[in-house]
């Protein structure tokens, strides 16, 4: 397999792959690298049903033959493809959209070759909820958690813990209105505000989490074999106590740290049962200095903790895709 090929499924702006792709070049490994969102433009492919193979040339000359040519797939972070910039038909637009979308998922069906993570097994491993009861099985604590749209359960769950609850976003990362877009962060609600809005619970099926005090919070991301657990002092800085995706992550100290053994194993344990080689997981240290799993991102960002502390993981992750 020495002159097979890494495919890299992502978007022209991507920083991530860029850093990677730097490694690549530096072991003398060859790639390919498929950017989905002028896909009309930039590649012609042929798929052929004689042998399941796909054929991708783009516009600068470099080409691929999948999977009979490729050593490993990284499916980072690819886009929906722009319509080809002659049609502006809507309805021929929406056809085309489905179309390619339907023929870029043909790629995952090729199970002979190392996916990074497969898109499918992804979607698996992404559901909160499911993450917590396989979390629990492997002895990670975890906040109690209630998805219900019932009032009355969400009002027993409240007194239960107190007033202490979290409001998280099962899938929505924000919204659009009239002046941009809005994240959706996970936050504490006072036991006056949840009193305001507990009726409109039955709107929609909401997931409440109980509210864990944190010494700080850990971002663990597994490639591979290797575990880069990050440290982040989110206490220390105003705004991000209870969600530090709020503030700039370059104002809050990071640190590398060692990951308690049982914790990493249980982690690496996870990523298996779903399939997976890679993943990023958050995680709390209470004031005692107890572990608290909160989620599994199958494809989260990493970049940054790399940026700030100098960890090699673009390196780690060029020699998994490597192999």
């Amino acid at each position: 397999m020495r002159d097979r090929t890494v495919l890299i499924v992502t978007r022209k702006f991507d920083p991530h792959a860029d850093q990677v792709i730097g490694d690549l070049q530096r072991r003398g490994a060859p790639f390919f690298r498929l950017n989905t969102d002028d896909f009309h433009t930039d590649y012609r492919v042929t798929a052929d049903g004689a042998d399941g193979s796909f054929t991708f040339d783009d516009q600068w000359g470099r080409s691929l033959r999948f999977p009979n040519e490729t050593r490993s797939v990284w499916y980072r972070k690819p886009i929906d493809p722009a319509a080809p910039p002659s049609v502006g038909d809507i309805a021929a637009r929406a056809v085309i959209l489905q179309e390619t979308r339907e023929f870029l998922t043909y790629l995952s069906t090729g199970t002979r070759i190392p996916w990074i993570n497969n898109p499918h097994a992804n979607i698996a491993a992404a559901r909160e909820f499911p993450q917590i009861g396989l979390a629990r099985s492997l002895g990670l604590r975890v906040p109690r958690t209630l998805v219900t749209n019932d009032p009355a359960q969400a009002r027993a769950f409240h007194d239960a813990l107190d007033g202490r609850l979290l409001c998280k976003s099962m899938k929505a990362v924000g919204y659009e209105e009239g002046d941009g877009f809005h994240p959706m962060f996970s936050r504490k609600v006072t036991p006056e505000e949840f009193e305001r809005h507990a009726e409109q619970l039955s709107f929609c099926p909401s997931l409440l989490q109980e509210y864990i005090d944190k010494a700080h919070e850990l971002r663990i991301t597994v490639i591979g074999g290797a575990i880069f657990c990050c440290r982040i002092d989110s206490q220390a800085v105003r705004g991000a106590e209870t969600d530090w995706r709020r503030v700039d992550p370059f104002q809050v100290p990071h640190e590398i740290v060692p990951l308690d053994t049982a914790v990493g194993s249980a982690l690496i344990t996870m990523l298996e049962r779903y399939g997976l080689s890679f993943g990023t997981f958050d995680m709390i240290v209470t004031p005692a200095g107890e572990y608290v799993f909160l989620e599994l991102n199958p494809n989260g960002q990493w970049l940054w903790i790399e940026s700030i502390t100098g960890a090699r993981m673009s390196e780690a992750m060029a020699g998994l895709l490597a192999g």
